[in-house]
């Protein structure tokens, strides 16, 4: 190609390739919102030259490549931040929702059952002949079981309500694996035919920040462009286009609530929940397995300490119908959940130390009254408001440790979406200053096509 027909070529070349330039400055305007998308460039590249004389001659412009803006390490670090945001997140929404167990506010939470309840021993230890006052005292003892009745039966309801979480956090984590997989045979087919499937790779990427939010995962990439995704200790969810599963399994000896397990294609499903270590996945876990049921043995120990201390002094005394030995809990309910009043008769309640006969006696009351004061061996040592107040100041906490660390992760997430946008983000300037450039070179090189014609008409003109 040389000549006026080699002027037509270059004109043509660079038509087409800034008109290529041009749409992909304007792909990147229509996404400079979208979530997760990289900056496209369209490379231009001269044409390969013919040999002429004096010398090679340029036959023009082409788009080699468009280039998708990324950095690897800044992908791998968000990658990796939404793992700790899924988790912390998971974790400060549960124990937000659990916190209202500790809420004492008006008088109505377990400390405040406590103290009424052993102030009312003592109200009974004033007058102990004073028929009000023992009936106060079945009244407020009864509130204190149904107080720790409902704290059991909320922490039960939370533990509940984490697992189906958990199940529905499994069904996503299985939906996100198809779709990668689905990527993956995208990507292969669109690059082995030479394309670069920058939108695909977009779309996976935005997926596997969602797969990382729900789940600890790490991952490879081939040269084909195709990730591997693992899971666990190395089970592989995704390979090539092919996805494998995680199932929600219940467990017998945790109430019938979920294990997590790896489901391979083949042989036995494996335990992988004491694997998971990031994602929602895990902050559920935690929150389910170690948080809830950890406040359940709490308060289980203390009710159980509460029931023993009390029917065992309760025993010791006399009623005002000589009545003795004489359960004031039932001895049965020694869980929070199961605590019950075994003692409904007013004139049973054991304040005297002696037989019937003597009204004013309160040997007794006074020794269950002083049992709020008393060191508890079944509970490290200290008095039940002490341990309960333990119990409560730790869980509180759990929750401002787990608030902090989702701020701190929060913070260090938006540096690394601010380091993305510098690499990857849109900026609008930039694509308008391009899209200046394009269309004044698409209107150059349109010239040069106008111009070669008039000089075509030119010479033809010569022959006539």
């Amino acid at each position: 190609m040389s000549g006026l027909n080699g002027l037509f070529g270059v004109g043509s070349n660079a038509l087409a390739s800034f008109q290529r330039a041009m749409s992909v400055t304007g792909q990147n305007i229509a996404n400079v919102s979208t979530p997760g998308y990289s900056r496209q460039e369209a490379v231009l590249t001269e044409t390969l030259p013919e040999n002429g004389r004096p010398g090679q001659i340029g036959t023009g412009v082409q788009v080699s490549e468009i280039r998708r803006s990324v950095d690897s390490f800044v992908e791998q670090q968000l990658l990796n931040s939404n793992e700790r945001i899924g988790q912390f997140g998971a974790s400060q929404k549960a124990l937000s929702q659990i916190q209202i167990l500790f809420n004492d506010a008006n008088d109505q939470g377990i400390a405040a059952g406590l103290n009424e309840f052993f102030k009312a021993w003592q109200d009974v230890a004033t007058n102990p002949a004073d028929l009000t006052a023992r009936t106060v005292l079945l009244t407020k003892a009864d509130g204190l079981t149904k107080v720790l009745n409902q704290a059991s039966s909320q922490l039960s309801t939370q533990r509940i309500s984490l697992d189906g979480q958990i199940g529905s956090a499994i069904n996503d984590i299985n939906a996100l694996a198809s779709k990668i997989a689905d990527l993956n045979a995208q990507i292969k087919l669109t690059e082995v035919g030479g394309q670069q499937a920058n939108d695909l790779r977009d779309q996976r990427g935005r997926f596997l920040n969602d797969l990382a939010g729900l789940v600890d995962i790490s991952s490879i990439e081939d040269g084909n462009g195709q990730v591997t995704v693992f899971v666990g200790v190395g089970q592989v969810l995704v390979t090539d286009h092919t996805a494998f599963k995680l199932t929600g399994v219940p467990d017998a000896t945790n109430n019938g609530l979920l294990d997590v397990r790896y489901d391979g294609g083949t042989g036995p499903n494996t335990d992988i929940t004491s694997s998971i270590s990031g994602g929602r996945l895990k902050g559920l876990l935690d929150a389910r397995d170690t948080t809830a049921t950890g406040l359940q043995t709490s308060l289980d120990t203390l009710t159980a300490q509460l029931v023993s201390q009390v029917n065992t002094q309760h025993k010791l005394g006399y009623g005002l119908d000589g009545s003795t030995t004489q359960d004031f809990f039932t001895a049965t309910g020694t869980t929070a959940g199961t605590i019950s009043m075994a003692l409904t008769d007013r004139q049973k309640i054991a304040a005297s130390s002696t037989a019937a006969g003597v009204p004013g006696n309160n040997v007794n009351a006074l020794a269950l009254a002083n049992l709020q004061t008393a060191s508890v061996a079944g509970l490290g040592n200290t008095t039940f408001q002490s341990y309960y107040g333990a119990m409560a100041g730790s869980f509180g906490a759990t929750l401002q440790g787990a608030t902090r660390d989702l701020q701190g992760q929060e913070i260090l997430h938006d540096q690394l979406l601010a380091h993305r946008a510098e690499v990857s983000g849109v900026s609008m300037d930039e694509e308008l200053i391009n899209m200046l450039k394009y269309q004044r070179a698409f209107q150059a090189a349109s010239k040069l096509i106008t111009t070669s014609d008039e000089m075509l008409q030119t010479i033809l003109s010569l022959k006539r």
